[in-house]
């Protein structure tokens, strides 16, 4: 196959076809600044997709749960290393990926007998002066760094109407309430166009999409980076008070 370049290019096609369509029904998770950090926020059918990973860095993460978490365990391993050895404050999202995990997920994809990686994530960053920073990595180690937030979500269609709504909305000026609200209704914005756009005629009429059924069947994850926490890991998990505020102000 490698004295062929065509069979090898042939087969990365395939590579990504068959990774595309195993992601295809992952929800998105969202990352977006809010007026004192930034905000991670997912639904899905089971919990863990939103991490810490260092003191000011969080992931979150789309597609196969098992993959989901080797890359976690590595970029853990990676930013505890990348601290001791030299500091906490050389431990970033862009060393990390650049030095660590893209390198290694670039060579997985591109040796074709062995199975790729079926996962995306997204990372968030931030620093010491409140710089808000906001990272996408793909499964073959194509990674993208974004000023106003970004998603990750297993269509290609969903994902891009998604990017142009967060660049439209001014998160940044909203507090932690109104920015978890405003992604929820992308959220359900989202799955009504997947689905008018959708070619599937068998598509389940069933599938939950509104918010109201996604709180009761699903799995809400929240967690933030947030300036106003006193301690050196500035990351936490919403609040079940924050939670059922959002509730309120959402299911009528």
């Amino acid at each position: 196959m490698f004295e062929e370049p065509f069979r090898w290019m042939e087969a990365i096609s395939t590579r990504h076809s068959y990774v595309q369509e195993k992601l295809k029904k992952g929800q998105p998770v969202f990352a977006v600044p809010y007026n004192e950090g930034s905000l991670l926020l997912s639904f899905s059918q089971q919990p863990g997709k939103i991490f810490e990973i260092y003191d000011r860095i969080a992931l979150g993460g789309l597609g196969h749960p098992a993959d989901v978490e080797r890359l976690r365990m590595s970029l853990l391993d990676m930013a505890h290393l990348e601290g001791f050895n030299r500091s906490a404050q050389d431990v970033t999202i862009a060393r990390l990926l650049q030095f660590g995990v893209a390198p290694a997920l670039k060579q997985n994809f591109e040796e074709v007998m062995r199975a790729p990686y079926l996962v995306q994530l997204l990372l968030a960053e931030l620093d010491a002066e409140g710089g808000r920073r906001f990272y996408r990595l793909n499964y073959d180690g194509h990674w993208e760094n974004f000023k106003k937030g970004t998603v990750v979500a297993g269509d290609p269609k969903a994902s891009q109407w998604l990017e142009k709504k967060i660049a439209d909305t001014p998160f940044a000026e909203y507090d932690l309430n109104r920015a978890m609200q405003e992604v929820c209704k992308l959220w359900e914005g989202v799955q009504k166009e997947v689905r008018e756009d959708s070619e599937d005629d068998e598509k389940d009429e069933s599938e939950t999409f509104t918010l109201n059924q996604a709180f009761e069947d699903w799995h809400f994850e929240a967690a933030v980076l947030s300036n106003t926490v006193k301690r050196k890991s500035i990351f936490r998990k919403a609040s079940e008070d924050e939670i059922q505020t959002l509730k309120s102000a959402l299911i009528k």
